[in-house]
């Protein structure tokens, strides 16, 4: 049988009980503790959840942010939240960050790693943490700069920080999971499509532990030259979104590590076990040298009952 991993990326989604709650400390009804108590709670119960599955590696969830970029708020000062913006194309929103003053690293996500280092060790998982960090490209396209006025200059800026974060909380974490949807978006510039592998290698030098680039929703055939030649050890591709596209897809595996979305997170239609396994077999045929298999992207998008379900089907496929 072909070896390979799973990895659970990204978020899961939040319970009613705890959306309640964030809402309820949004409008000063409750203590900050009491929040902080809901939430280690959910993680608590999304841990037992992982320790189930017992996968390579997993995320904590991500209970604490809104989205992807509410994170960037834990690690960069230098920035407000805006407006309300549509992610992707999706019926999904996020808060852009509007860059105020000159970014810098800040202690927040290191601090709640160690927390959550902490509780991994006493709920007795043996799976390996994940550090989420939104990629360089993805922060300059969904946030709104009023500060640099330079796209390179940001992308530089950024990425010259966040190496800077990384270096703090890289011995907290067993890995480091780049988040890079827009690497895929229409529009974007040639010219800073070129920088971004440059970009990659700032933000990621010095760095020692392994990284996994995550892109989801359908590609562009055109950029995927650009993905595969980032500075990173593992490559991820939402595999489920672009079946139609495999053929191209699989081309750039040869004597890489990869890592497939195998679990749609945008409909609650369950995939099926042999599916899956034909795309890891197909992806070892191709040259592809190490196999991780997870969800394709951001759980916010299903019902947390259908996600449980998806991750027990995960389960299935590793045993």
């Amino acid at each position: 049988m072909i070896k390979f991993k799973a990895c659970i990326i990204g978020s899961y989604p939040k319970s009613l009980a705890l959306g309640k709650t964030i809402s309820r400390y949004r409008s000063g009804k409750i203590s900050q503790d009491k929040l902080e108590n809901a939430i280690l709670k959910e993680e608590e119960k999304f841990f037992n959840i992982v320790r189930d599955v017992n996968p390579e590696c997993t995320t904590d969830g991500l209970f604490r942010w809104d989205d992807i970029v509410d994170l960037t708020f834990s690690y960069i000062n230098g920035q407000e939240k805006g407006e309300l913006m549509r992610f992707f194309d999706n019926n999904f929103y996020y808060r852009k960050a509007v860059i105020k003053s000159k970014l810098t690293p800040k202690d927040e996500y290191k601090n709640i790693l160690e927390v959550d280092r902490e509780m991994m060790k006493k709920l007795g998982l043996k799976s390996g943490l994940s550090a989420v960090i939104l990629g360089p490209l993805t922060y300059v396209e969904l946030s709104q700069d009023e500060y640099y006025h330079n796209v390179e200059e940001l992308l530089f800026t950024y990425s010259s920080v966040v190496n800077e974060v990384i270096k703090g909380i890289e011995s907290k974490v067993d890995m480091i999971e780049i988040h890079e949807p827009s690497l895929f978006s229409k529009g974007i510039k040639k010219e800073i499509l070129d920088k971004l592998s440059s970009a990659y290698e700032s933000m990621l030098k010095g760095i020692r532990k392994t990284t996994l680039v995550i892109s989801y929703f359908e590609v562009l055939n055109k950029r995927l030259p650009y993905l595969f030649s980032l500075p990173v050890e593992n490559y991820g591709v939402d595999v489920i979104e672009n079946k139609k596209k495999l053929a191209n897809i699989y081309k750039y595996f040869k004597d890489k590590n990869v890592f497939l979305g195998v679990l749609n997170t945008r409909n609650t239609k369950m995939e099926r076990i042999s599916t899956i396994r034909r795309m890891i077999e197909k992806a070892k045929e191709k040259g592809a040298k190490e196999i991780m298999i997870g969800n394709a992207s951001l759980m916010d998008f299903i019902p947390e009952k259908i996600a449980k379900k998806k991750l027990m089907l995960l389960k299935k496929v590793i045993q």
